[in-house]
């Protein structure tokens, strides 16, 4: 799915759920400002914005995939979840959000429309996978 795609179902989304901020995953600063234009007037923050220029730079020095657990344990935590259903990142956060409340893995859950996969009151997947099974209803976290 195209960026301009992807933005296009965040705002539709952002239309019905106003939040206060935004914290996205994401490496490519160049996306993450292009992004932001799209979402304003609702700021924008990712791992690297947060921090202070020591801890960037650690960051920095760490792998993709050290880099990306940071914005795993950010994104577990946060008040609401939206992410794309064609992102196993995405699928794993809404699954193991999911299994940490008292809804557990096994309730029931809602598929609202087209554009919004899976729903369930915490995170949000928007957009159709190519991989049918890749939906949190099918992960065991």
């Amino acid at each position: 799915m195209s960026f301009e795609d992807q933005v296009k179902m965040y705002q539709k989304y952002l239309a019905r759920q106003p939040v206060p901020a935004i914290y996205i995953a994401s490496g490519n600063l160049t996306s993450i400002e292009m992004f932001a234009k799209k979402v304003a007037p609702i700021p924008v923050v990712d791992k690297f914005s947060l921090l202070s220029p020591e801890d960037t730079a650690l960051l920095k020095s760490m792998t993709w995939d050290q880099q990306g657990q940071l914005d795993y344990m950010v994104l577990t935590r946060a008040s609401l979840y939206l992410g794309m259903a064609d992102s196993l990142f995405s699928v794993n956060i809404a699954s193991s959000r999911r299994a940490a409340t008292n809804i557990g893995t096994c309730s029931e859950y809602s598929e609202p429309g087209k554009d919004i996969t899976y729903e369930d009151g915490m995170s949000v997947v928007v957009g159709r996978s190519r991989a049918p099974a890749q939906h949190p209803s099918y992960f065991w976290p």
